[in-house]
């Protein structure tokens, strides 16, 4: 199958790469959209501390979008190694690329987000850290952000596209 997943922190483009994708002609799904479609209250579930009832809500999701025919798909910051749709991510053959930002490059694109809400900022730098390493682990590709426009990092998106499937 010819498909990329795009994983990475809150606010490091993977939606805005997805509509990129789907705007130059590629089938392209955003997990994060399609949770929301689902339930317009999801994100509240995080502010409120019920992480497991979003995790669940946010499988299932994913678990329809690997059924799906598309060409990219955009899911949400807990999506990695230790998320609980990681064995059926990794049993479908996707390939995930991992765009890595820094945690300052990054922090005006959260403030206003239920995690960064609920946890404050030296708690939601912790997330950070620890999530960095686990997409790490997770991603066959990593495409570093921090200071790229969008067009420029759709390239080397693409370029690993054309690796992969051309």
């Amino acid at each position: 199958m010819r498909r990329l997943g795009l994983i990475g922190f809150s606010g490091s483009g993977k939606s805005s790469l997805a509509a990129f994708a789907a705007k130059s002609g590629f089938a392209a799904v955003d997990s994060d959209a399609l949770i929301e479609a689902k339930n317009p209250n999801a994100a509240e579930l995080l502010e409120q501390g019920r992480e497991e009832d979003f995790r669940t809500l946010e499988t299932s999701v994913i678990s329809g979008i690997l059924k799906s025919d598309f060409d990219f798909a955009a899911f949400g910051g807990g999506v990695h190694y230790a998320h609980p749709a990681w064995k059926e991510i990794y049993e479908s053959g996707l390939k995930l690329v991992y765009l890595r930002s820094s945690f300052e490059d990054l922090i005006g694109r959260f403030e206003e987000r239920p995690l960064y809400r609920k946890l404050g900022r030296e708690d939601y730098e912790k997330l950070f850290l620890a999530r960095c390493l686990l997409y790490e682990k997770s991603a066959a590709f990593v495409v570093d952000t921090d200071g790229r426009g969008l067009s420029e990092i759709w390239s080397e998106i693409e370029e690993i596209w054309n690796s992969l499937f051309r």
